[in-house]
């Protein structure tokens, strides 16, 4: 049980909702600048040499070429990350610093299809072609897609108290 503290009835915020809130913050940022472009370019991306899309096109012609080939299914995976898993994103974060309960079930149906995903896009980098030219890196630049939705799911997952009742996610310091 969390040691209440300061002001009365505030319990400071658990060290993994932190974590999660800083990675929550960052995937809504990468999901709204990468994913939103590609899944608005259509098809094999085209060359840039400047800017947001020169980075993005330097990195997949460099370690990533799946994603400068931009193949439809990848284009509608992002379009889900940019326009569905982006500014749940948010919402998470927002739910995190505020304690909100009603997070615990859409974090749980997003980390189960975030992980889906996962499967999928690790799948054909790993099995199809074209394959990333440095897989570890490429690797290591993806785990966090799949630890974040493991790390949300262990946190969110509903535990039983001693009386068989569900626990509630937040302390509140009340009561």
């Amino acid at each position: 049980m969390a040691t209440v503290t300061g002001h009365e009835g505030h319990v400071p915020m658990r060290w993994i909702d932190r974590v999660l809130l800083v990675f929550a913050l960052s995937f809504c940022s990468t999901s709204l600048l990468f994913d939103r472009m590609a899944a608005l370019e259509p098809g094999p991306m085209a060359p840039a040499t400047s800017g947001l899309k020169g980075f993005f096109y330097w990195w997949g012609s460099t370690y990533d070429p799946l994603i400068v080939l931009n193949p439809l299914w990848l284009q509608i995976a992002s379009g889900v990350s940019a326009f569905v898993f982006g500014p749940f994103y948010a919402v998470l974060a927002v739910a995190l610093v505020r304690r909100r309960e009603w997070i615990r079930w859409p974090a749980i149906i997003y980390a189960s299809v975030m992980l889906y995903s996962m499967v999928i896009f690790l799948g054909v980098h790993t099995f199809g072609e074209p394959r990333p030219t440095v897989p570890w890196l490429v690797a290591l630049l993806y785990a966090p897609y799949v630890l974040f939705p493991l790390a949300l799911l262990w946190r969110m997952l509903p535990r039983r108290g001693p009386a068989g009742e569900v626990r509630p996610l937040f302390e509140t310091g009340r009561g």
